[in-house]
């Protein structure tokens, strides 16, 4: 059996059930996209580990006891799992660092961060590892927004035009610690197959979820001993927002994609606001940082 869905623009056809992608399926179509191939082993891959291999047209990199991928030209991605039995583990590198190479490949701007859209208006929330996205992302939802990506989106950033982004998730991850604090422990949750304290929840989304949206403003989290929300100018903005929402550097490094990424983080900026939104680690902040942000999606967006 295959499986179709419509995501970032295209149509991917899968020999596997994506049920991240349940938002996002599609009628069967004669011509695909891209695919994504079951396989029990990948014919002459080149040994790989997590930081990948660039060889031929394609990347490939594998994940102990997890499995080993491989993305070709931008049209396939081949998943070779270590055990079929464990195949949530093996999607979520596939809808992960897999899909993120793919996107590097198709020429795309993959930017990684958590997104919500209210009142018509869009914003991306960048920042390092543990910076807390998906807790903004979730407290907005409190506030009426709706979330529309919490990892990775593709984003349209051609030159002199608004940027776009494409929604990627109906779903969003939250530690422990945030799920008490927002009162969402009575909602339906799964946990993570990596960390004991992290779950992951399904969002209720509308028909048009697919369509892209335009991309209002960015905010790059930092912590610090006071809430702040800066606007960033100039090489300022095209840094932070280059740096918080690269994906794999180190597969951009390999298929050469860097300076593209900056490319179109330059194009962002200078088309859209940047705030750096700095706030200590207290989640009785959070409304607070929620009205924050809100007063500046609904400002004026000029570059």
């Amino acid at each position: 059996m295959t499986y179709f869905y419509r995501h970032s623009g295209i149509v991917v056809q899968s020999d596997f059930p994506v049920p991240e992608w349940d938002a996002f399926a599609a009628e069967r179509t004669a011509v695909p996209d891209v695919r994504l191939c079951l396989t029990d082993e990948i014919a002459d891959a080149p040994e790989a580990d997590s930081h990948g291999v660039w060889s031929d047209g394609a990347l490939t990199f594998s994940v102990e006891e997890e499995g080993v991928w491989s993305i070709a030209g931008g049209s396939k991605i081949t998943v070779a799992p270590t055990d079929l039995a464990r195949m949530d583990d093996a999607r979520l590198f596939t809808l992960g660092s897999a899909w993120g190479a793919l996107g590097y490949q198709r020429g795309w701007a993959m930017l990684h961060g958590s997104c919500v859209s209210l009142d018509g208006k869009t914003a991306l929330f960048c920042g390092d590892a543990e910076q807390g996205k998906s807790t903004m992302a979730a407290a907005m939802i409190g506030h009426g927004a709706q979330l529309l990506a919490d990892d990775l989106s593709r984003v349209d950033a051609g030159e002199g035009q608004s940027p776009r982004i494409y929604p990627s998730s109906a779903r969003i991850k939250l530690w422990d610690s945030a799920i008490a604090y927002l009162r969402w422990q009575a909602r339906d949750k799964k946990r993570d197959h990596f960390r004991d304290d992290k779950y992951h929840f399904a969002i209720d989304i509308d028909s048009g979820h697919a369509k892209p949206r335009n991309l209002d403003a960015v905010f790059v989290l930092e912590w610090g001993d006071r809430i702040a929300c800066d606007r960033l100018r100039g090489i300022d903005a095209v840094k932070a927002l280059s740096e918080a929402s690269m994906y794999r550097r180190e597969f951009l490094d390999l298929m050469g994609c860097v300076s593209g990424h900056v490319v179109a983080a330059t194009r962002i900026a200078a088309a859209i606001p940047v705030y750096r939104l700095t706030r200590p680690k207290d989640f009785a902040l959070l409304s607070r940082l929620c009205d924050t942000v809100t007063e500046r999606m609904r400002e004026p967006q000029t570059a």
